[in-house]
């Protein structure tokens, strides 16, 4: 009798998921608090062949103990080296992968569930010309309880055009075909929104699968969270590179200014005046204007 009993009656689109490899990639820093919850989303997956690597720019929190219990899974690679920035250390992952799909999943956020990269696979095994797949997730207290879910909702949402006005990825949601390009190492803050319009450049072909995938964790420490001047200069530089319209452009400006004004004065309210009325924009422009 053989021992491989049953193996031959899997569907070939089953096969096929369960042969690609995901290439799972945490760059980390400092946040030993959070970290395991990561490691062990992506270790408890029912999907198996995971390749996992971690890039630890040096932690000085104590990372490197809370991550030395999981290194008896085979499927880890773990690096603690000093790195230029996260994108950088992102970059040596997409460098080192040798998965056939890859993703990036920051230590403070986590899979949904231990069917996340199962549905992804099965996806990508049945729709061979599709190139990204983005789905939807929640978002979560610094503790991990979840608040409320984060949907794309529509596939027109992840289209070129509109990647040119607004990054709607939910970016630990989102999973590619290992490719050549890679993350503009001088963005602090929408590195990923850059490499999404080059994808959409390049000719790769998006699909919105509507599946919760990812939880996004709100922290004081959190870039996003920070709501920073920076990040709304960065996000001018890369209305620039979309091709956005003036208007478009001229508006993110100008809410850049008054970030920039409020921080500089130290005087919130300025900042609490621009997202309102940022907000007002988006509405009144019907998403065709607004400072992401």
């Amino acid at each position: 009798m053989s021992s491989f009993r049953g193996s031959t009656h899997l569907p070939v689109d089953m096969l096929r998921s369960e042969s690609l490899c995901v290439t799972v990639i945490t760059p980390t820093y400092n946040q030993a608090q959070y970290i395991a919850q990561c490691i062990e989303s992506v270790l408890e997956q029912t999907h198996r062949n995971i390749e996992y690597l971690i890039y630890d720019a040096c932690s000085t929190d104590g990372t490197d103990q809370v991550i030395a219990p999981y290194l008896r899974d085979t499927r880890i690679i773990y690096r603690r080296e000093p790195d230029c920035g996260q994108a950088n250390a992102i970059n040596k992952g997409l460098d080192a992968a040798k998965g056939d799909i890859v993703c990036w999943l920051n230590s403070d956020d986590y899979f949904f569930d231990r069917d996340a990269l199962a549905k992804v696979c099965a996806f990508f095994a049945s729709r061979e010309g599709v190139d990204v797949v983005t789905g939807d997730g929640y978002s979560a207290a610094a503790d991990g309880t979840l608040i409320e879910p984060i949907a794309v909702s529509d596939a027109s949402r992840i289209s070129h055009r509109a990647t040119s006005i607004a990054d709607n990825f939910l970016q630990p949601a989102t999973f590619w075909r290992r490719n050549e390009l890679r993350l503009d190492e001088s963005l602090h803050f929408v590195l990923d929104w850059k490499l999404f319009l080059s994808m959409h450049r390049t000719g790769r072909c998006f699909f919105y699968l509507p599946e919760f995938l990812a939880v996004y964790r709100l922290h004081d420490a959190g870039k996003t969270t920070q709501d920073s001047a920076a990040r709304k200069r960065e996000v001018c530089e890369i209305l620039r590179f979309s091709g956005a319209g003036a208007m478009q452009r001229g508006w993110a400006w100008l809410i850049y200014r008054l970030y920039a004004m409020s921080e500089a004065l130290r005087f919130p309210p300025i900042k609490m005046f621009a997202r309102f009325v940022n907000i007002a924009m988006w509405y009144l422009s019907m998403g065709q204007i607004v400072s992401g």
